[in-house]
C-alpha cells in the first residue's frame, strides 16, 4: 500500500495530468476543468446530517453534483472516471463563510477586482461565501463562478445596505427590499452603524421585516438599537453578530440615554457640592474660623459625603463587572452594587426629610436650605436612575441573565451570526495572533501593507471576547441556531479563510463541539439560507463542494487545516494546486 503522502502526490498528479492545458495558463487566472466524473473511494464519508463517520464509502461527482454515495462495493465506478484514493482520508463538506465583503472598495482594506482573492478562500476550504454588502458587480461574479468562468466559492450576496438615513420611510423601505429582490440578490442586510443617525422608524423597521418575508427572501442586520430587544424579537430579526446583543440587552445605552445622561449630571452635581464644602472647610481651617451651622445641615453634609462615596464604590464595581470587564463573572459586585442602590435609596429618603426640616426651621440661612434641596434631589435622581435601570441591566450579564435573553432568541425562532473574531481584534492577545496570519502575505499590496501597519497592542483590560464566547455558550445551549460568520475583510485583520477556521476553534473554546461547530459553517448556514437543499452536507444530488482532510475533524477542528484537497462545485483541486494558487496572488494587484 502506497504511503499517505505517494497518494496525495499521485491522486494529485493525476488530475493534473488530465487537465495539463488549464493548467498551463496559470491556475490563478484559468479555473481548473472539471474532468466529466470523480470518484473518491474507500474514504471515511461525514455527511454532516448527524455525528458520524462513515467508513469506506464510495463518492461519485458528475459535473458539479454529487451522483451516487455507497459503500465501495456497492458503487460502480464508471470507467475513464478521475479516481482519487481517499484510504484513511476523511471527506467533509466544504465550509461557509456567511459573512464576507467582496468589493474592492470596503474600507478596511481594498479586495482584488474580479474576485481575484477567491483563492484565499478556496485553499482554507471554504467553498460558498455570503457578501453582506454587495453591487451588481457581485451578481455578475455569482453567475460567472455558477457558469464555470470564474473559479471561486459559490457566491450569495445581498445588495446595499438597507439603513437610515439611505432609506427612512416605510414607503422607501420597501420599495428598496422589492427592488433588490427583483434585481437578483439572495438576501437583505439592515444595517446600522457608522453613518446611521436615528435608525429606522418602529413603522420603516415593521415594513422591512414585512416586506422581506412577502418577498421570500432572508433578512439579517444589526441589531435596532433604537427599538429595543422586545421589537426584533417580535419581527424575528436574525443577528449579524453575536455581539449585537450588548447594545440591546447587556448595555443598551443608545436607547436609554437619558438615564445615562440624568445619572451622570447628578452624580456630577454631588461632587461638586461635595467638593465645594471640602474647600470651604479648607479655608475655614486656614482662617481658623468655624462656621455655625444647624445640626440638621450638618447631617445634610454627612450623608452626602456617604452618598458621594457609595456611589463612586458602585461605579467602579460597574466598571468591573460589565460585559467586557475584568470581573464580569462576579456575583459579588453585582450583589455590592444593588446594595449601593438601596442604601442611596434609604440616604435620598433621608436626606428628604432632613431638607423639609431644614425649611421649617427658621434659624436655617436659605443657602443651607438650597443646598440641602440640591443634595437631595440629586440622590433621589440617581436612586430612581439605578433602581429603574442601572441595577436591572446589571444582572442582565449574571448567568441567569444570560440565559433568559437565550431563551427569549431561541423561543422567537432567530438565529445568531457569530462573528466572535471581530473581538480578538480588540485585545492584544488576539491582534498579535491575526497580526501573524501568514494570509496577510498573500492580500492586495495596499491592504496587505494598511494591515502591517495596524498596532499591536489592544485595549487595555478588554475582556468583551471572553464575554462574548460565554454569550455564545448561553445560546447553543438553549437551541439559538449558530451560524459561523467572520466579517472577513470587514474588519482589519480578519482575513479571508483562515479567520473561518479560527471562528470555529472560537466555538469549540465557547463550549461547541467540534461537530457542532464544524455544522454552523456547514448545514446551518446552508438552513439560514434556505438553500439546504443545495449544500451544506453531503448527499445525492447536492453540490460538489467537498474537503478531503488527512484527520478526523471531529476529533478537533485542527484537522481541518490539514487539507488533502477541495472540491468546489465538482472541480478538484489537490493541495499543490492550492499552494501555487496561493503564491501566484504575492505581488499581484
Amino acid at each position: 500500500m502506497l504511503r499517505r503522502s505517494e497518494r496525495v502526490a499521485l491522486s494529485g498528479l493525476f488530475v493534473l495530468g488530465v487537465t495539463d492545458a488549464a493548467s498551463a495558463q496559470g491556475p490563478a487566472d484559468r479555473p481548473l476543468s472539471a474532468a466529466p466524473a470523480v470518484a473518491i473511494v474507500n474514504v471515511n464519508l461525514i455527511r454532516m446530517d448527524r455525528e458520524r463517520v462513515e467508513p469506506g464509502q464510495t463518492v461519485v461527482v458528475r459535473g458539479d453534483r454529487i451522483a451516487a454515495i455507497g459503500a465501495a462495493g456497492d458503487v460502480v465506478v464508471p470507467e475513464g472516471v478521475t479516481v482519487i484514493d481517499g484510504t484513511n482520508y476523511y471527506l467533509v463538506p466544504g465550509l461557509t463563510d456567511a459573512h464576507v465583503h467582496l468589493p474592492t472598495d470596503f474600507p478596511p482594506a481594498p479586495t482584488r477586482p474580479d474576485f481575484g482573492d477567491a483563492p484565499l478562500y478556496l485553499a482554507y476550504g471554504v467553498t460558498t461565501v455570503v457578501n453582506l454588502g454587495g453591487t451588481p458587480t457581485q451578481l455578475e461574479w455569482r453567475q460567472r463562478i455558477a457558469t464555470g468562468d470564474l473559479l471561486g466559492p459559490t457566491i450569495y450576496t445581498a445588495g446595499p445596505f438597507v439603513n437610515e438615513p439611505r432609506v427612512k420611510t416605510p414607503e422607501e423601505v420597501r420599495r428598496e427590499v422589492v427592488t433588490q429582490a427583483r434585481q437578483g440578490y439572495d438576501l437583505i442586510k439592515f444595517h446600522e452603524l457608522l453613518d446611521t443617525t436615528t435608525g429606522l422608524s418602529l413603522a420603516a423597521y415593521l415594513k422591512m421585516n414585512e416586506t422581506a418575508r412577502e418577498v421570500g427572501i432572508p433578512l439579517v442586520g444589526h441589531a435596532p438599537v433604537n427599538l429595543g430587544l422586545d421589537v426584533m424579537l417580535q419581527e424575528r430579526q436574525s443577528l449579524a453578530h453575536v455581539g449585537n446583543l450588548g447594545n440591546i440587552y447587556f448595555l443598551p445605552i443608545q436607547a436609554n440615554i437619558r438615564f445615562l445622561t440624568v445619572s451622570a449630571t447628578a452624580l456630577l452635581l454631588l461632587i461638586v457640592v461635595v467638593l465645594t464644602w471640602a474647600g470651604a472647610a479648607f479655608v475655614g481651617r486656614l482662617r481658623q474660623t468655624a462656621p455655625r451651622r444647624p445640626p440638621t445641615f450638618s447631617r445634610v453634609r454627612a450623608i452626602t459625603g456617604w452618598v458621594l462615596l457609595a456611589s463612586l464604590a458602585g461605579f467602579a464595581s460597574a466598571v468591573l463587572f460589565y460585559p467586557g470587564g475584568p470581573l464580569f463573572d462576579s456575583i459579588t459586585l453585582r450583589v455590592a452594587f444593588t446594595m449601593v442602590a438601596l442604601f442611596l435609596a434609604v440616604a435620598a429618603l433621608l436626606l428628604s426629610a432632613l431638607t423639609a426640616k431644614l425649611w421649617r426651621d427658621t434659624n436655617a440661612s436659605m443657602s443651607a436650605r438650597m443646598q440641602a434641596s440640591l443634595v437631595s434631589i440629586a440622590t433621589l435622581v440617581l436612586a430612581f436612575c439605578l433602581a429603574a435601570f442601572w441595577v436591572l441591566v446589571a444582572w442582565r450579564s449574571s448567568n441567569r441573565g444570560i440565559d433568559r435573553v437565550a431563551q427569549r432568541l431561541h423561543d422567537a425562532g432567530i438565529s445568531v451570526q457569530t462573528t466572535l473574531i471581530n473581538y480578538e481584534t480588540f485585545n492584544t492577545p488576539g491582534r498579535l495572533r491575526l497580526l501573524q496570519d501568514p494570509v496577510i502575505n498573500y492580500l492586495r499590496p495596499e491592504a496587505r501593507d494598511r494591515w502591517h501597519r495596524q498596532p499591536q497592542a489592544g485595549i487595555p483590560g478588554y475582556r468583551y471576547d471572553q464575554f462574548m464566547k460565554k454569550v455564545t455558550g448561553a445560546l447553543h445551549r438553549a437551541g439559538v441556531p449558530l451560524v459561523a460568520w467572520t466579517d472577513a475583510m470587514g474588519l482589519p485583520l480578519i482575513a479571508p479563510g483562515t479567520s473561518l477556521l479560527r471562528e470555529l476553534e472560537l466555538l469549540t473554546e465557547s463550549g461547541l463541539t467540534p461537530y457542532e461547530a464544524i455544522r454552523a459553517a456547514t448545514v446551518t448556514s446552508a438552513v439560514f439560507l434556505r438553500k439546504d437543499n443545495e449544500f451544506g452536507s453531503i448527499g445525492v444530488g447536492k453540490r460538489a463542494d467537498l474537503l478531503l482532510l488527512e484527520g478526523n475533524p471531529l476529533q478537533g477542528i485542527a484537522h481541518l487545516k490539514q487539507l488533502v484537497g477541495v472540491m468546489v462545485r465538482g472541480k478538484w483541486l489537490p493541495s499543490e494546486h492550492l499552494h501555487q494558487m496561493l503564491a501566484d496572488l504575492i505581488g499581484k494587484e
